[in-house]
């Protein structure tokens, strides 16, 4: 038996060193993967034996049983090197993309090598006992650093000194403190760090820096900017906490309310990074809410109200992941009610809220389906100082429901139906005194005349420039749905800015402040097209570029067949091809086929023949998450499968390092040709550049549309 233990453990190593030298090359089953998943159940077993062989080393000869511990020594060193196997395994599959992971993973092989020479050079070690302990104490230095370097992967930076070192939030004077290094990064480093910083960056994300943020992960950017309701981070944040795409997930600390609202201002006032707090304007709600986080009163200013407090077993049983109940303030009686998700809205869900009617001061129902008999129910909330329903399918009509609100000071209704006439009407409440109307069908002069009438209402109905203070516009909304269209696609964009001027070009040239074409209205294209815009306004600073894509549908394959199938991971069906979608920078949404180990090929069928003159892919580059164009790609067609020629061939250049995510159409064009089947090649990259971080690795190639014409 011990013959065959040494066999294996020889064996054993062999296969671990030669697993480490083709790392690159290594495709793991699904099968085998449960093996690598077993690493973290596994690694305790060598840690201990180890430990306990070393100890044998400082033990005087003549006082232990040397039979049990060779026996120990030897499942020591054999489980040491099954473990770090088992290891090599899982890294294959974890998205961890950082030094981290690197580190541990070596640690992990040494800690296998140093138990083998340990068990096979033991005698040696005794007879040099100087040596022998010097070379435990070496190796217990090593399970020691992997150890940590693990725990940095599972639980975050420096978690094992954590309970050590000083938590005491840094100070920082609200005129020095910059947005993110100060505000929104503490939150990420402790919430998010753990998977998303310090050389850890699952799934591609890095949230150690502004650079990481603005790149976003491999399922797209972080937050959109001005809009936390569709933006990735919050839709993450507020999924049920079972749910596996729920972050952070359930075995981490979950971030508080406070962090929760204090990320959700954030957005919804620009997602700024690089500013400092000074220059936000003073009532903007994210900067009131960093205020408070960076420097908690000692004083308890909240103000005095004359209810009691709802009993804490009703708050938990109301909060749930679509709408979330927080205090206004320390020690405060006072909740504020944000609802999440509207596919998970109804009116029972507003209902169940006038169990604490009286405590409920501030409503925000912004994008709810809220209909018109929902605010039948939200007048019941007698001490309600905040309403938001901007976005919501309220009418006029609607708003003579919330007659009782005695105390309303703060009414939205930006986006929807509402007239010159509700707006009257409401100055009946007593306390109102801010509506916000943006987006409505109210015009200039109506909300002049409102003003005049109504001397006590302060009535916004867009932004007012600040010479103070000089922000960046939020990029224009393109409303028009990208991807495949028929004949002809009208194009419409607007701007929340009022007085914004919107320039795009249709060649995907970045537009500029002066020789750009300006929006003026919709506008149709019957081609190919790729569409930039900027938002400009005097006294702002221009938007960033956003862009569509837009591609004439061409004939349409009566079948599709994957010759070589997708990779298990990114392999929906084949009809992702044709289905008029090109898809985003998600290739995880279930739209894109991905190939790495092989290439793909792809044969396309018509019925009767078809006369085509150019093939167009729709091929997605994001380098920093493994995909590259292919280096080379290859159409063929002919009137049969057997009896092809090629038709068109490409091998792209490289791409250097930093470049930005983006799809890419490429065309083949050719001699117009009749044909009944087309075949596609696109070869994958098998070694990444050496400026890459994966080196030497495979690349992926995603495809989502081909157009044909």
């Amino acid at each position: 038996m011990k013959k065959t233990g040494e066999g294996i453990l020889l064996g054993g190593l062999i296969l671990l060193l030669f697993l480490t030298l083709f790392e690159k090359f290594l495709h793991i089953p699904n099968w085998l993967m449960v093996a690598g998943h077993m690493h973290p159940l596994f690694l305790h077993f060598p840690i201990v034996l180890l430990l306990i062989a070393f100890v044998t080393i400082w033990l005087p000869s003549t006082n232990h049983n040397e039979a049990l511990f060779s026996l120990i020594r030897l499942t020591a060193a054999l489980s040491a090197v099954i473990t770090a196997i088992m290891g090599l395994i899982l890294s294959q599959e974890t998205e961890n993309a950082g030094s981290i992971l690197q580190w541990h993973k070596w640690g992990g092989i040494c800690i296998a090598v140093l138990g083998y020479l340990f068990y096979t050079f033991y005698n040696s070690l005794v007879n040099a006992r100087i040596q022998g302990r010097i070379f435990t104490i070496a190796a217990t230095i090593v399970i020691f650093i992997t150890g940590d370097f693990g725990g940095d992967l599972t639980h975050g930076k420096n978690y094992l000194f954590a309970p050590i070192q000083n938590k005491e939030k840094k100070q920082v004077p609200m005129e020095q403190a910059m947005v993110f290094e100060d505000i929104i990064k503490p939150i990420f480093t402790a919430k998010c760090g753990t998977c998303h910083a310090d050389g850890n960056h699952k799934g591609g994300l890095s949230l150690d820096d502004s650079t990481g943020i603005l790149k976003g992960g491999k399922t797209g950017p972080l937050f959109v900017s001005g809009e936390p309701e569709i933006s990735l981070l919050l839709k993450r944040i507020h999924l049920p906490e079972e749910d596996k795409k729920h972050m952070p997930p359930i075995s981490k600390t979950q971030l508080s309310a406070e962090e929760t609202v204090l990320l959700t201002a954030w957005i919804r006032s620009g997602g700024l990074l690089n500013y400092k707090m000074a220059m936000l304007p003073v009532k903007d709600s994210f900067r009131l809410l960093a205020a408070s986080y960076l420097q908690p009163s000692t004083i308890n200013n909240n103000p005095v109200y004359d209810f009691s407090a709802a009993d804490e077993k009703i708050i938990q049983k109301l909060n749930n992941n679509y709408r979330v109940l927080e205090p206004q303030g320390l020690g405060s009686p006072a909740l504020a009610v944000s609802f999440y998700n509207r596919n998970n809205f109804s009116s029972k869900s507003l209902e169940e809220l006038l169990d604490v009617k009286k405590q409920v001061v501030s409503i925000s129902l912004s994008r709810m389906p809220v209909k018109d008999d929902d605010l039948l129910v939200i007048n019941k909330f007698e001490n309600l100082e905040k309403l938001n329903l901007n976005n919501s399918d309220i009418t006029a009509k609607g708003l003579e429901q919330l007659n009782g609100l005695k105390k309303l000071k703060e009414l939205s209704l930006s986006g929807t139906s509402v007239t010159a006439e509700a707006i009257e009407k409401l100055a009946s409440l007593p306390k109102l005194s801010s509506v916000f109307i943006w987006n409505t069908k109210i015009d200039t002069l109506q909300v002049a005349s409102l003003r005049k009438k109504i001397s006590k209402l302060n009535i916004e109905n867009g932004f007012v420039d600040n010479p103070s203070f000089i922000a960046e516009l939020s990029v224009p909304l393109i409303e028009s749905k990208t991807g495949v269209f028929d004949t002809a696609r009208f194009i419409k964009m607007k701007h929340p800015v009022k007085g914004t001027e919107i320039r795009y070009t249709l060649d995907g040239s970045p537009p500029d402040s002066s020789k750009s074409l300006v929006y003026k209205d919709s506008f149709a294209i019957q081609s190919d097209t790729k569409l930039v815009v900027r938002a400009f306004k005097k006294g702002w600073v221009g938007s960033s570029p956003t862009n569509a894509m837009f591609v004439k549908r061409g004939f349409k394959p009566d079948s599709i067949e994957l010759a070589t199938p997708a990779d298990p991971k990114y392999k929906p069906s084949a009809n992702v091809l044709s289905d008029a979608d090109l898809a985003d920078l998600n290739f995880g949404n279930g739209k894109w086929l991905g190939y790495m180990n092989n290439p793909a090929v792809i044969y396309l069928y018509f019925n009767d023949a078809v006369k085509l003159h150019s093939v167009m892919a729709n091929l997605m580059k994001r380098t920093e998450q493994y995909v590259f164009l292919p280096v080379k790609m290859e159409i063929y067609g002919g009137m049969n499968k057997s009896n092809m020629s090629l038709l068109g061939r490409i091998t792209p250049t490289l791409p250097t390092k930093n470049e930005p995510g983006t799809m890419v159409q490429q065309v083949f064009s050719f001699a117009p040709t009749s044909l009944k089947c087309i075949k596609i090649v696109a070869n994958p990259i098998q070694s990444l550049p050496q400026w890459h971080g994966g080196k030497g690795k495979k690349g992926w190639v995603f495809l989502s549309e081909l157009v044909l014409n």
